[in-house]
């Protein structure tokens, strides 16, 4: 039984990560979901530098830095001072990077509560739970 429910969670998240790549550019144009990650993580992480989000998603530094670049480039991330104690420059969203975060975050709250208009609201906080638990176990790895 167990098996076979893993093989399910299994398909179910391979299903949704497709549908995250599928549906991404009307979630966030302009944003690949890399980009949007690394956009969110900033947002969250008052403080992080390129070397914490390499180590948050075991990326290597000339990825993550290609990346981060380009966030720049589209004036949507900034560097920062370096906090004393710390190498290298603090990174923080600019004023256009949060307003297209905030509105991709609108936007894919919006396509929740379209996909899950059917659900009544137990299921939701069922679901809620679900994936908070999983996300917290994922963290422990």
């Amino acid at each position: 039984m167990r098996d076979t429910a893993l093989e399910q969670v299994y398909q179910g998240l391979t299903t949704l990560a497709r549908r995250a790549r599928d549906v991404g550019d009307d979630l966030h144009p302009g944003l690949t979901l890399v980009a949007y990650t690394l956009l969110t993580q900033v947002d969250a992480t008052p403080g992080v530098r390129a070397a914490d989000l390499a180590a948050r998603f075991c990326l290597d530094k000339s990825t993550l830095s290609r990346q981060l670049e380009q966030l720049i480039a589209a004036g949507l991330l900034r560097r920062d001072a370096e906090q004393p104690g710390r190498r290298g420059n603090v990174l923080a969203l600019t004023a256009s990077g949060q307003q297209h975060l905030d509105a991709a975050a609108q936007a894919v709250r919006d396509r929740l509560t379209e996909r899950l208009a059917d659900w009544d609201d137990r299921d939701i906080a069922d679901l809620a739970r679900l994936v908070t638990r999983f996300n917290q176990s994922s963290n422990r790895a």
